[in-house]
């Protein structure tokens, strides 16, 4: 039996993502002899995976094992992420080109979401919603008012059957009617 390499029952010992996990169970399997076909059954990868994971092993080590994706950097750093909210709280008045024209003039930077500016103002508590100059409730009250003491003939009579109706009747009966 083939002796399994410290470094290797290290690895797996520790607490792992599953498919680093899996890769070093793999080549675990493969030098202990195991068909890859078996290895491929068990573990439901390709016997493809199994060699690639095995040379990755036999010239990086463990390291070869690991996950290499990092992610994505972020447009700022923390710092500067943390400046533009104290800038942010500084302001008296927000808008989303505002904050555009802000982080691009200071630190260069243009995301390519919209979402990102609002991510930015939601991290200085800041909600971000259109302004209305009124209510719009009071907005057509009002102009249903002023629409009924505009528009009333001088000749007419108007019963209101509620603020969102009003009837015109003639005061005077129409000469083809009397």
């Amino acid at each position: 039996m083939v002796t399994i390499p410290a470094d290797l029952t290290t690895f797996l010992a520790e607490n792992r993502d599953v498919r680093e996990y899996r890769r070093a169970l793999a080549v675990k399997l493969a030098l202990q002899g195991y068909l890859y076909a078996a290895i491929s059954e068990m573990l439901d990868v390709t016997p493809g995976f199994i060699t690639h994971a095995k040379k990755a092993y036999e010239t990086q080590g463990t390291a070869g094992l690991t996950l290499q994706y990092q992610g994505t950097k972020p447009y700022l750093s923390s710092e500067q992420r943390q400046s533009v909210i104290e800038w942010l709280k500084q302001q008296d008045e927000w808008s989303i080109e505002r904050l555009q024209l802000h982080i691009e003039e200071t630190y260069s930077v243009v995301f390519q979401s919209r979402q990102s500016y609002y991510q930015l103002l939601a991290d200085a508590n800041i909600t971000y919603k259109r302004v209305q100059r009124a209510n719009p409730r009071m907005m057509m009250h009002s102009l249903l008012r002023k629409k009924r003491n505009n528009c009333v003939p001088s000749n007419s009579l108007c019963i209101d059957y509620g603020w969102e109706r009003c009837h015109f009747i003639s005061r005077s009966m129409p000469p083809h009617l009397g």
